[in-house]
């Protein structure tokens, strides 16, 4: 009897392509998550409307004297706002430093952390978030990162990044990638246009990004100067997102829901945006246009 071979997800029914994920993806994915239990921080937006969620926040780029006002980082808006359409309630951002985002989450002002790779997580994977703080299994980030450096600059190659200043985004994995593995000393910016921008103007001997960033950067004229000198970074800890120690049930829906995140095209279309908003922005730094911290 003749066969066919498996169409597309989006030219076939879920039933055809469930059948090629692996099996423990499977009965996560073929459950709705309206269907799934919450647990306790989970019911308590549910009760209340909303879902409340702290993401990184920096200034866009502006012109000199007139810094604009910090806003959130638009990718993890993107997933703030999935997750909480997914439990039928609107989704509140709080933009947080750094320096405040534990402490929020310990006190209740937010319920989730979506703001990256945590500082302490940047040199190894792990799926803790700090004291009284748990993560949920995967990462809602799930790119490879590139290294660039100036063509005719002191970094030729990998072996030259020993040592080396790289300039990465706050919460980028790339940081840690760039130490564990070439042995260069990453210096965070509070954004990947921070990153952009210090790097052109010299701070750094390289700049780490997300190589579909970086590519479309790379066919700019401005561009020209630079050259990629590693590839194919994997970041060793997990873009994970954070709840308060203690309610495995909610941290196992976030968990269902990072899959589905990933597998439905909705993370793809994310860094999609994602890289395409990095080039507008990056591209005004040419203009006479900074980032104000």
């Amino acid at each position: 009897m003749p066969t066919t071979a498996p169409r597309e997800r989006g030219l076939s029914g879920p039933a055809t392509w469930l059948a090629w994920l692996p099996p423990l993806v499977v009965p996560a994915l073929a459950t709705p998550l309206n269907q799934l239990p919450k647990g306790p921080v989970l019911a308590r937006a549910i009760a209340r409307g909303e879902l409340v969620v702290g993401v990184r926040r920096y200034p866009r780029p502006a012109p000199p004297g007139s810094p604009t006002p910090p806003e959130p980082d638009a990718f993890d808006a993107t997933l703030a706002r999935e997750l909480a359409a997914s439990l039928g309630v609107k989704a509140v951002l709080v933009g947080l430093a750094p320096d405040e985002r534990d402490e929020a989450l310990r006190d209740g002002r937010v319920d989730l952390l979506v703001a990256g790779v945590p500082t302490q997580g940047q040199g190894a994977r792990t799926d803790e978030g700090g004291a009284g703080i748990d993560a949920a299994p995967g990462s809602y980030d799930t790119g490879r990162g590139q290294v660039v450096a100036l063509r005719r600059g002191r970094v030729q190659d990998e072996e030259a990044l020993r040592g080396a200043s790289v300039c990465v985004g706050e919460g980028s994995g790339y940081a840690g990638a760039v130490a564990l593995r070439y042995g260069a000393q990453p210096r965070n910016y509070p954004s990947a246009v921070h990153a952009a921008s210090a790097f052109m103007a010299g701070e750094c001997a390289a700049l780490a990004e997300d190589a579909q960033v970086l590519e479309r950067l790379m066919g700019n004229e401005e561009w020209r100067f630079y050259k990629p000198v590693a590839q194919d970074l994997r970041a060793p800890a997990d873009a994970a997102v954070r709840l308060a120690a203690g309610d495995t049930v909610s941290r196992d829906y976030i968990a269902a829901a990072l899959r589905r995140w990933r597998a439905d095209g909705t993370l793809a279309q994310a860094r999609g945006a994602r890289a395409g908003n990095l080039q507008f922005e990056i591209t005004l730094l040419k203009d006479g246009l900074v980032c104000h911290s």
